[in-house]
């Protein structure tokens, strides 16, 4: 390969492996993903670059990791104007990808596979099955196609394939060193993310619903319609005794958040509106009041965790406007470390993205 095009190969390599942070998209669908397949000339084959495509199928394990299994095909015509060979190669292969990050407009990750090659040299009837690695980087950026999330998708890898058979009939070298570039889309199989999910709310565009204002979300109301400035327990339902009982030490109900935010809901402010006034008088007065806040786990540890400051922060800055005194307080932030929902639902995220606010002495 020429110098120039190994040089724009490895700038591409580096720019697909900044890593951004910014808003996340995680969709634990399957997923298939047809692309294009480039490979590049290689002079040990002697023949021209390799067209083909790619079919993947696979699935978000977690924030970190995709799993996808691979089928792919490429042929290789003669040297233009000399002599040369035609080439075919196909295979399957398993592969993993770490993504940097999940954000939606450019999610980039460094994928690793391995699995094995059919090569044939078309004429000949010499044909080898043999294994291969691969390593590279790529990228996935999400858009939305008649209110339905596609990715598209690019791929460069680095491919080390084995020929013993080729060689021993010399028509070709023991191994191909083959810098392969895909690109394509990335079609998820189910019904689109809900609103309250993490693709609404990774756009910008959902919000915690909860039409009675009594702090908890509508997902998880099991009594709807409370009236305005009733006392509710964690399910929202009415309860005789509210939050923390004065000069006890006790907890008050969870402060929820939107997506990737940490100014205070109408509801939160209700609620801490509540909390404060109940930490003022009597004996509560003497209690320290410690306040800890918390992510879902969709971001970098290190993002989550300054988010869950800010949280908590938010939190203390409301109750000191309100009268609380601000010696009393200690806040804590805890990132995505103590889950109180499934991290796996909307609903479980939902009740993660919260801050917690504890009396004590």
């Amino acid at each position: 390969m020429k110098t120039a095009t190994r040089a724009a190969l490895a700038a591409t390599l580096i720019g697909l492996a900044l890593p951004l942070q910014a808003e996340e998209f995680l969709d634990k669908r399957p997923y298939v993903s047809p692309m294009f397949a480039y490979t590049f000339d290689e002079k040990d084959r002697n023949s021209e670059e390799g067209l083909g495509w790619y079919y993947g199928g696979g699935k978000a394990l977690n924030k970190y990791w995709n799993a996808e299994l691979g089928a792919f095909y490429s042929r290789f015509n003669d040297t233009a104007g000399g002599p040369g060979a035609r080439w075919r190669e196909y295979g399957m292969k398993v592969d993993g990808q770490f993504f940097y990050s999940r954000e939606k407009s450019f999610s980039p990750y460094f994928g690793i596979g391995a699995g094995v090659q059919r090569t044939d040299v078309l004429g000949t009837g010499v044909k080898d099955t043999q294994p291969l690695v691969d390593a590279g980087l790529g990228f996935i950026s999400w858009i939305d196609v008649a209110g339905y999330d596609v990715g598209l998708r690019g791929d460069a890898r680095y491919r080390w394939a084995f020929l013993d058979k080729i060689d021993e009939a010399n028509l070709g070298p023991d191994q191909l060193n083959e810098p392969i570039i895909k690109v394509g889309l990335v079609l998820p199989v189910g019904a689109k993310l809900a609103a309250a999910s993490t693709a609404a709310a990774a756009a910008g565009a959902s919000k915690t619903l909860d039409s009675d204002g009594d702090g908890v979300p509508d997902a998880l109301d099991r009594c709807p319609g409370t009236a305005r400035g009733t006392v509710v327990d964690a399910n929202g339902c009415p309860r005789d005794a509210g939050s923390a009982a004065a000069g006890t030490e006790g907890q008050f109900d969870d402060v929820l958040f939107e997506f990737d935010r940490s100014e205070l809901t109408v509801a939160g402010q209700a609620l801490l509106d509540r909390a404060a006034e109940s930490v003022n008088s009597g004996a509560s007065k003497s209690l320290r009041v410690n306040i800890s806040g918390h992510t879902d786990w969709i971001g970098s540890e290190g993002y989550n965790q300054a988010l869950s400051e800010r949280r908590a922060n938010a939190v203390r800055s409301y109750l000191v406007k309100k009268g609380v005194d601000a010696s009393r307080i200690s806040t804590f932030a805890y990132g995505e470390t103590t889950p109180k929902g499934d991290n796996n639902t909307a609903e479980g995220r939902a009740l993660n993205r919260r801050a917690e606010i504890k009396t004590g002495e």
